[in-house]
């Protein structure tokens, strides 16, 4: 009947008639009731010129606790006082760096501009009285650039940290911080640019991502060195084809590696025997050794025999030479029970060439125990983009943490740091406010 969507307007409006006694006139002047607090909110403005309009807008509810003001409708006061486009003009002034301001340039600046001469008397008794009421302008935070808050943003959702932190850390609005994470679409380009040296060993690996009920792939390519990614995809299918594209991609940025390190997933075999027939292939011995162990437990209900096939088992890969390998292998085979036979004729006996190295893929089991970590700590993903930013922000935050020997000299991301952009953005005044109670209570 009043032409709102939502119902809960409606229920502001009844709470409202109700405060007022249930009068149609008190309700319908309560307005002009609320438009009283002009000159409060001039002064908060005065008081704090250096402040964004959210913490003006806290410090005004501190000072008038009872004032049933929201902050659109401090926005509107704010556009009704006289210093509002002032106040924008030293921002702006600010954050061109042109000059570093202190309180005696802010005052002057007023004074000159401002035709109010009611508010000009304010302002001189302000500075005469009390010239410490102005804080100082936080130079380095406000001439920070774009492109160094959008590196932080991605450095802190790669760490794990949630918008709402990122904002009161950063002294930004949550909004904001989205629009940082996404500033460049192809940010996973950018990465991979970047990198131009690897060991030439790598472990390649996927790991899944569930999102409204269907599951999506992440396909990742890690040094088996150092641990650090090299390439990262968010893929919807896990097929052959789509292996085939992500190691041909991989193959244009990187050339052909040295050492393969795999699971053995059949479409991950088939994607990679397509672009790299050549290159020597190794089996993760874990995976093996897993599944043969689920399938002894299963068959074999003899505890102590059990425990014999185990201990053989871990001969099989870690005796220190091959033919000793190979020896317990063929043990092994005349101990296990008849229905695992085949998984072990199949699958490490037919494969043996391809462990006898005994090598893992634990470098990219790690870096998947880290996907799964800062995906499953986000709440409300509804796209398969926002779950490529994030990873891109986790991939980012590895090659700046511990991967920069992987880094190109002239790559975009090589001159990074991360302690200097903190610095610049006075990280230490925010900080104070991230651990302040009422603070976290109103982000939360």
């Amino acid at each position: 009947m009043l032409g709102y969507a939502d119902r809960r307007n409606v229920d502001n409006f009844y709470r409202e008639f109700k405060q007022k006694g249930c009068n149609f006139l008190t309700l319908l002047s309560r307005k002009s009731e609320l438009s009283q607090y002009v000159d409060d909110i001039q002064k908060v403005l005065l008081e704090h010129p250096f402040l964004s309009l959210e913490e003006c807008y806290q410090i005004f509810k501190s000072k008038r606790p009872k004032a049933n003001l929201c902050f659109e409708s401090f926005k509107k006061y704010v556009s009704q006082t006289n210093t509002s486009l002032y106040i924008q003009n030293i921002h702006k002034h600010i954050e061109k760096g042109k000059s570093t301001w202190n309180n005696e340039h802010m005052a002057n600046y007023l004074i000159d501009n401002i035709d109010n001469d009611i508010v000009k008397k304010k302002i001189e008794n302000m500075s005469n009285t009390n010239p410490k009421t102005v804080p100082e302008a936080p130079q380095s935070r406000i001439s920070l650039s774009t492109q160094n808050k959008s590196f932080l943003a991605k450095f802190l959702v790669g760490s794990g940290l949630c918008y709402a932190i990122i904002a009161l850390i950063m002294g930004i609005s949550k909004s904001y911080v989205n629009k940082l994470v996404y500033k460049e679409p192809c940010f996973n380009q950018t990465l991979l640019s970047s990198i131009d040296k690897y060991s030439g060993e790598i472990c390649v690996d996927e790991k899944y991502v569930k999102l409204h009920g269907k599951f999506l792939y992440v396909f990742s390519a890690v040094d088996k060195k150092t641990g650090i990614p090299l390439f990262v995809e968010l893929i919807h299918e896990k097929t052959a084809l789509s292996w085939k594209a992500f190691f041909t991609v991989f193959k244009t940025h990187y050339g052909t590696p040295k050492l393969i390190v795999t699971d053995g997933c059949p479409a991950l075999e088939s994607g990679r025997m397509s672009v790299f027939p050549k290159v020597r292939h190794q089996y993760c011995k874990f995976h093996k050794m897993k599944n043969l162990i689920k399938l002894i437990f299963e068959n074999e209900k003899d505890n102590k025999m059990v425990k014999k096939m185990i201990t053989k088992l871990k001969q099989v890969f870690n005796r220190y030479t091959v033919g000793g390998r190979k020896k317990a292998l063929l043990e092994l085979e005349d101990m296990i029970p008849q229905n695992t036979k085949e998984y072990f004729e199949v699958y490490i006996k037919q494969k043996w060439r391809q462990l006898t190295q005994s090598l893992t893929t634990n470098s990219a089991e790690r870096w998947n125990r880290k996907i799964k970590k800062i995906v499953s700590g986000k709440y409300g993903l509804k796209h398969p983009e926002t779950i490529k930013h994030i990873i891109n922000c986790l991939w980012f935050k590895e090659l700046i943490v511990k991967g920069r020997q992987h880094l190109g000299q002239e790559a975009r991301i090589t001159d990074i740091k991360i302690p200097q952009i903190c610095q610049e953005l006075s990280l230490n005044k925010n900080m104070e406010r991230l651990f302040n109670v009422d603070t976290m209570r109103m982000a939360s």
